[in-house]
C-alpha cells in the first residue's frame, strides 16, 4: 500500500461524528426526554386528581360519622326514664338558660332546612343546621366540675323519687351547684354518676378558619349565659362539606317505629322524632383544570337540585340515623 493511501486510512479511523448525526442524535434525545416528561406530568396530575378524590371522599365519610355519633346519641339522658312533662315544642337551640334547658330535654334534635338559627350568624344561607343535645357518655369527677358548664345528675335511689324537693329525681345545674342525689343504695356518701350537659348546632360555614372560601362543616357549643366567655364556642369540624339537609322520622303512635317522614315537622311532633335522614355534599378543597360542573346535578332530598358552574368535584352522602334513646324509652 502506498503511504498516502495509509495515511489516508489512518485519518479516516480516528474522525468523529459529523454535525448532521449530532444534531440527529440530540433530536432523538430530546424527543426522549419531552416523552419522559409528558409521561411524568400526566402521573403526576393524575396522582394529584386521585388525591383530591380520596380526600373528598373521606371527607364526606368523616362528616357523616360526626353527624352519626351525635344524632344516635340525642336525646341520652343517663338513667332517666322519661323526661318532661307537658311536652316541648322547641328545644330553644339558642337559649343559654339552664333552667330552660331542664324544662325541653324531651326535644332531642330540632332542625331547619332554610333560614338560619340567629345564634349562629355566619352560617350559609340556603343550608340545613341541627341543634342536638344530650350529656356525656363520660362521668364528670365532683371535684373536676366547672363553673361555666352545666352538668346532669339523675338519682338511682327510689326514696328521692317521692321526695317533695323540686328539682329531684334529676338535676340540670352549673357546676357550682349542689350534686348530692344519690345511688341505688340511697346512701348518702354514695353520689350518683354527674355528666356534661351538651347542647350544640351542626352547620356550614361561609369560611373555614383561614378565611379562604372553604365551605366547611362547624359546631357551635352553647354555654350558660350567666358566667360569660365565648358563646356559642364555634369548632370546625370537617372541610369541603358544602350543604346539608334534613329529614325527621316522626313516631305518631308512640311505638318507636317511624310514622311519617318529614322535613318540617311540626312543633308539636318534635318530642316524637324518632330518626333522622342526612343529606350532605362533599366538595373537593382545589378544582380540577378542564372539569365542568355544570354537567352534573346533585339532589338533596325535596331540595331544588342544584347544578354548580365552577370546576370542583363533588359527591353526595346520604344515611338514616335512629334515635337510640329516645326510641329506647318508647319501647320499654
Amino acid at each position: 500500500m502506498c503511504p498516502r493511501a495509509q495515511e489516508f486510512n489512518d485519518r479516516s479511523a480516528e474522525s468523529g461524528i459529523s454535525l448532521i448525526e449530532l444534531m440527529i442524535a440530540m433530536t432523538l434525545g430530546l424527543l426522549v426526554i419531552g416523552a419522559m416528561t409528558a409521561v411524568f406530568i400526566n402521573n403526576s396530575q393524575a396522582r394529584r386528581e386521585l388525591d383530591k378524590a380520596a380526600q373528598q371522599l373521606e371527607n364526606g365519610r368523616y362528616a357523616i360519622q360526626i353527624l352519626r355519633d351525635e344524632i344516635s346519641m340525642a336525646g341520652y339522658y343517663d338513667a332517666m326514664a322519661s323526661v318532661a312533662s307537658p311536652p316541648s315544642t322547641t328545644a330553644g337551640p339558642c337559649s343559654t338558660d339552664v333552667a330552660g334547658w331542664k324544662s325541653s330535654m324531651d326535644v332531642a334534635v330540632e332542625g331547619i332546612n332554610s333560614g338560619s338559627f340567629a345564634c349562629v350568624t355566619s352560617a350559609q344561607p340556603g343550608t340545613g343546621m341541627l341543634f342536638v343535645q344530650r350529656v356525656s357518655t363520660a362521668v364528670t369527677d365532683p371535684a373536676s366540675l366547672k363553673a361555666n358548664l352545666a352538668y346532669l345528675q339523675v338519682s338511682l335511689c327510689g326514696e328521692e323519687y317521692v321526695s317533695a324537693v323540686a328539682d329531684k329525681p334529676f338535676r340540670v345545674k352549673l357546676g357550682t351547684d349542689p350534686f348530692d342525689l344519690q345511688k341505688i343504695d340511697c346512701n348518702a356518701a354514695n353520689r350518683a354518676p354527674i355528666r356534661q350537659y351538651v347542647r350544640r348546632v351542626f352547620f356550614i360555614d361561609r369560611n373555614n378558619v383561614a378565611g379562604d372560601g372553604i365551605p366547611t362543616l362547624k359546631r357551635a357549643d352553647f354555654r350558660p349565659e350567666a358566667l360569660g366567655g365565648t358563646n356559642p364556642d364555634i369548632q370546625a369540624l370537617v372541610e369541603g362539606v358544602e350543604d346539608l339537609h334534613f329529614e325527621y322520622a316522626v313516631d305518631t303512635n308512640g311505638d318507636g317505629s317511624p310514622d311519617i317522614f318529614d322535613e318540617t315537622p311540626l312543633a308539636n311532633q318534635l318530642v316524637n322524632i324518632v330518626g333522622v335522614r342526612v343529606w350532605l355534599i362533599a366538595r373537593a378543597l382545589d378544582p380540577t383544570p378542564g372539569y365542568d360542573a355544570s354537567t352534573k346535578t346533585f339532589s338533596l332530598g325535596s331540595k331544588a337540585p342544584n347544578t354548580p358552574n365552577d370546576a370542583f368535584k363533588r359527591h353526595v352522602f346520604s344515611t338514616y340515623i335512629e334515635l337510640i334513646h329516645p326510641v329506647g324509652r318508647r319501647t320499654k
